[in-house]
Order: C-alpha cells, then structure tokens, then sequence
C-alpha cells in the first residue's frame, strides 16, 4: 500500500492548494499523483533530494494509511466521485499520505494527507479496488435467465382470455438476493444482484414494461396479456439487473455507472404460448 518515494522542495508550497491547520484541502490531480510516483516536486516537477513514503486511505471515517481495511470503500468515499467524467476519476475517493523518511529510512514526521482524489487506480501504491473493476466484475456475474409461469396452466390460453405472467428463476446463475463472491486484488468481493425492472415481450408484437412487477398468479398478478389471434407466440420475460458489491465484508454498496445504479440486460428464456380460439356449439340431448 506505501511506497518510497524522491519528493521535491521545501513542504511550505507544496503545490496550488488551500493550505489548512490541519493539512492541505485540495484534490489531488493527476499532474500531482505522476510527480508523486516519479519523485518529482508535486508543484513543480522538479527533483529534491528529500525521501518520502507515500500511503492512502479511502476517504472514510476511520480510514488511516496503514490501518485495517484502510483501503476498503464506503458510501461516502463513492459517493464523492458520483457522476464525475473518466478523466475527472471514477472512484472511491482516496486520501493522499506522506511522511518523510531519514537516510536510514525510518520515519521522521507522521502521516500527512495531502488531499484526496477521485482517480484511485493512479495513486501510489494503490490497492483499492476502483469503480471500472467492480463493473466489470457485476457484467462478468453469471445472472440467472429468467423464466415465465403462465396461467391458464400448460402454457395454452384462449383468445381474448386474460393470460397471467409470473417470473420464476432456474437452479442455474445468480438470481436476485443471491451473493456471488469472487477474490480480486486479494480481496473477497461479492456481488448481490437484484432486479432493477422486467419486459415481459407477449410474442404477438405487444410487451410490458420496464416494470418492478414481478407478475403473479390469478386472480392478484398484475401483469397479464389477452391475445387476439390464435396461433403459437414466442413469449419471454428479460430482467435489468442491478447490483451492490461488499469488500471483505463491508457495507454493501449501490453498483454505480455516472452516478446512477448500473444495469446489466439478461434476456429470459423463450416460452411458447398457444393461443386457441373457443368455438360454442349447441348440443342436443
């Protein structure tokens, strides 16, 4: 997580900042964080023969550098960089630390945040897993298909006869409310879907939603679909999966992609559907 750094020139103007009582108050660009890892000045890029250790923290209460599970994220540290553009860093926000190290190469001052950053893949000796890498491990998820129940039951409807749809889930993937846990960076990542919302596409040309609905059954499911032609239609019902992720055991956290919660499509299973027409005949007895 640390790293032994060159740095650059006297501590009193470091680089452009708001300087505080308590530390420096800006956030960090990538100008600084290059100069950082290459032992430059962090204002004017050039060498000093001063020694300093580099560390960081997510931006959370009670993150330290050097503490337990100081690179472990939390709300506040995602939400700081909610929304930003790639250039501007995705996230979690990370603290910057340093002190500076004698010629033997023990510490000398303490911690001292330099300021905090969105682009938390380029920060020295960096362990924090970023947001493009939580994404691509919720669209590397295997989500469950979902599938259809249909009444009236056997699949076989009559025309004009309101059809009721119901999602189901197969033993197979990961369905809403189950935990995919996957180790990434030497981290227990885990993955917990839900179901963000769901199309239920008729096969006839018609479709419902996007709707939270899971459907149900008659006489309370609120999805249902009365075909007008009798025939064989193709139906299935896709679901937008959304996630939240935990590390090592942490809060669990919205997945986001620009500041809102990431979707993952997964079509659903194809489900036939015949649809008869009733014919009515007089019989005499």
């Amino acid at each position: 997580m640390a790293i032994l750094l060159v740095s650059a020139r006297p501590a009193e103007a470091e680089f452009d900042g708001e300087a505080a009582q308590d530390g420096i108050t800006i956030t960090v660009t990538k100008t600084v964080l290059d100069r950082a890892k290459t032992g430059l000045d962090l204002q004017t890029g050039k060498p000093d023969p001063r020694v300093f250790e580099y560390s960081s923290a997510t931006t959370c209460p009670r993150n330290t550098p050097g503490g337990q599970g100081a690179d472990i994220p939390c709300m506040a540290a995602i939400q700081a960089c909610a929304g930003n553009l790639p250039q501007e860093g995705l996230g979690p926000q990370v603290t910057l630390y340093r002190r500076q190290l004698d010629a033997a190469g023990a510490p000398t001052t303490n911690w001292d945040p330099i300021g905090t950053t969105c682009l938390a893949d380029q920060v020295p000796g960096n362990r924090v897993l970023d947001t493009l890498q939580i994404l691509a491990a919720f669209r590397n998820t295997d989500f469950a298909k979902p599938t259809e129940h249909l009444q009236p039951e056997g699949n076989v409807t009559l025309v004009t006869l309101a059809t009721y749809f119901e999602v189901t889930w197969p033993d197979t993937g990961f369905k809403p409310g189950e935990i995919d846990a996957v180790t990434l960076m030497g981290y227990q990542l885990r993955i917990r879907p839900n179901g963000q919302s769901y199309d239920y596409v008729f096969g006839d040309g018609d479709s419902s939603g996007p709707t939270p609905s899971l459907g149900g059954i008659y006489p309370t499911g609120d999805i249902t679909h009365a075909y007008t032609r009798a025939g064989v239609y193709d139906s299935h019902v896709d679901v937008n999966y959304g996630g939240d992720y935990s590390v090592n055991g942490s809060e669990w956290i919205p997945i986001l992609e620009n500041g809102i919660p990431a979707t993952v499509r997964i079509p659903g299973q194809t489900q036939p559907v015949t649809v008869r027409t009733a014919r009515a005949r007089l019989v005499i007895n």
